[in-house]
């Protein structure tokens, strides 16, 4: 008798092993608070930056400048006779380029225009008229003044000083009041509001040659703000 001998596969069970990784102890970690101050300071312009641009035209680029040059020493002497001071004034722009014939082609150069930009500063806004008439009597084809704060960058750090001791006087009280102490500064940030904290010159406070009405004065107060985040440890109760 023949015996039939069957062979059976042994598979062998797999189990999945799951490592359960246990959160790190944190009782010891210190804990954190962030507290926020403010602060803000209203401003107004003190000076007012007025520029005058000078034009001439030439077939001859070297006259052109020439000519534009001779303009501007009378455009500054001008400028000193009404007491505005050397040091109040800059030249902001000078430039030279071609001007050519109208709706013609190959384009042909008609003329050479140079343009120079003259800034002047003042800081008695009832001189603007005065020195606006002055540049159009001197030979000025475009005028705009400007306002700005000359002490803008003091102001920052003032109103900085505010929003830091603001937030450092909440999270003593903070503190204070819930018994625990304030320890190292961890974080800092700051976030700037307003519309001056970012540009020079007030906004909506533009005279131009233009302005039937006549320059403004610029006495619009602007705010400017600065909110600065302060991330401190906390101690233990006391």
């Amino acid at each position: 008798m023949t015996k039939l001998l069957v062979l059976l596969p042994l598979f062998a069970a797999c189990h999945e092993r799951v490592i359960a990784i246990s959160p790190a102890d944190t009782s010891a970690q210190p804990g954190l608070m962030t507290v926020t101050g403010s602060a803000t300071l209203d401003v107004s312009p003190d000076c007012a930056d007025l520029t005058m641009t000078l034009t001439s035209d030439d077939p001859r680029p070297g006259t052109a400048t020439s000519t534009v040059n001779s303009l501007e020493g009378k455009l500054v002497q001008a400028l000193q006779k009404q007491g505005v001071s050397p040091r109040d004034m800059k030249l902001s722009l000078l430039s030279l380029g071609p001007v050519y014939e109208p709706n013609l082609y190959p384009l042909k150069i008609h003329t050479y225009r140079a343009q120079i930009t003259v800034t002047a500063t003042t800081r008695d806004f009832a001189k603007i008229g005065p020195l606006m008439e002055l540049g159009a009597e001197s030979g000025v084809t475009e005028m705009a003044s400007n306002f700005r704060r000359s002490d803008m960058p003091e102001l920052k750090k003032k109103v900085r000083d505010m929003a830091l001791a603001a937030a450092k006087e909440k999270a003593q009280q903070t503190a204070s009041a819930l018994g625990i102490e304030v320890g190292r500064v961890v974080a800092v940030s700051e976030s700037a509001g307003g519309s001056m904290w970012n540009r020079e010159y007030f906004p909506q406070n533009v005279a131009t040659m233009s302005n039937a009405s006549g320059p403004s004065l610029g006495g619009t107060l602007q705010p400017l703000s600065l909110e600065v985040s302060i991330g401190y440890q906390l101690g233990p109760k006391g």
